[in-house]
């Protein structure tokens, strides 16, 4: 039931498969005889430092992977790998918690619900416990059709519960932790979601906090950066995924605010092809959740010291002494793709 919540989406999973197959549309161009006996994969947004453009993607209920661990497990390794954490709304636990392990990097993922009091306490408080960024979700007003969840009847194991969500009705809390009847999940989001939500809300949210502001026209309400993400495939199936869309979004947002992107990333040239796109950053999800399953901590740290040898190498054999140097000449696209890279907004060579 776990993996299959995990590694599902919506329908026909059409979105999840081309999350994953949107990195092979590009081949990698190297460029020679350049020194790259030093490497530097460092990256830093709104501030936040890590050691490669790679953030843990927020994801829901980390302990139904490590019913121990939970999300304090994944923050940790996060930390230990230099790696900003972004923490679910829909976690298994709490802001207090989080806020011990020690990870100084911490993005607060926001849903947002009807009862706007609620949600000026989780932002109040997730600012006041040392939280550097809030990422709020657009894309979730109501939940996607996954039918793995459906069909398991998928609800939260004994023992776990919804730590955030204490704030609203006991009631609530239960019908999430114990609805026998699908996903508790599903029937919490659909009395509790805004569904109604609009843009109108970043200026209030604006309003209550001084943290920048990353959403999931963004830039004309004041947001501090973007997230071009399809919510993993899990929300509406045959959307397009992130890679096709990234050149665009770039293109418009034309440097006023950091674009990051999620989806199907799995090596280190996955990462380095996003980048060439023009994306600031990226998100990365569902491999960290394997490995919580797999190791614990210990093996969140394996997958995250993994990925960044990969960005590591995968610079180094095209060239690029550091992320200045990634640009979109590293690309070819595979013929017959139907890929074009002639967007002039995107950012040129650099080497």
């Amino acid at each position: 039931m776990a993996y299959d919540y995990y590694s599902g989406g919506a329908e026909t999973m059409t979105t999840v498969a081309l999350n994953r197959a949107a990195f092979s549309r590009y081949l990698l161009l190297p460029r020679m005889l350049r020194d790259v006996s030093r490497v530097d994969t460092s990256h830093e947004l709104f501030g936040i430092r890590s050691s490669m453009p790679v953030w843990v993607a927020p994801m829901a209920m980390h302990g139904l992977a490590d019913p121990v661990g939970r999300e304090v497990a994944t923050c940790r390794a996060a930390a230990a790998c230099g790696v900003p954490f972004t923490f679910s709304t829909v976690a298994t636990s709490s802001l207090e918690e989080i806020e011990g392990t020690g990870n100084a990097n911490r993005i607060f993922q926001l849903y947002v619900i009807r009862n706007r009091d609620v949600v000026r306490r989780w932002v109040t408080e997730a600012e006041a416990r040392g939280f550097r960024a809030l990422m709020v979700t657009v894309d979730a007003q109501r939940l996607g059709n996954r039918e793995a969840d459906a069909r398991n009847k998928f609800k939260l194991p004994p023992g776990l519960a919804l730590r955030n969500l204490e704030y609203l009705s006991s009631g609530s809390t239960a019908q999430a932790r114990d609805a026998a009847d699908g996903s508790g999940l599903m029937a919490l989001f659909a009395s509790e979601v805004d569904d109604s939500l609009t843009w109108e809300f970043i200026p209030w949210l604006r309003s209550i906090t001084r943290l920048p502001i990353i959403v999931k026209l963004a830039v004309q309400y004041g947001v501090d950066g973007i997230v071009v993400s399809n919510h993993g495939g899990r929300q509406l199936d045959f959307a397009p995924d992130g890679l096709a869309v990234l050149p665009g979004v770039v293109a418009a947002v034309a440097g006023r605010v950091p674009v990051l992107v999620d989806g199907g990333v799995r090596r280190g040239t996955d990462v380095l092809k996003a980048l060439a796109l023009g994306a600031s950053g990226v998100l990365l999800g569902r491999p960290v959740l394997y490995g919580l399953a797999l190791g614990g901590q210990a093996g969140v740290e394996r997958v995250l010291r993994l990925l960044r040898n990969e960005i590591e190498l995968a610079m180094a054999l095209a060239g690029c002494v550091s992320l200045k140097d990634v640009g979109l000449h590293l690309l070819l696209p595979v013929p017959g793709s139907g890929v074009g890279l002639s967007c002039s907004a995107l950012p040129p060579s650099r080497l």
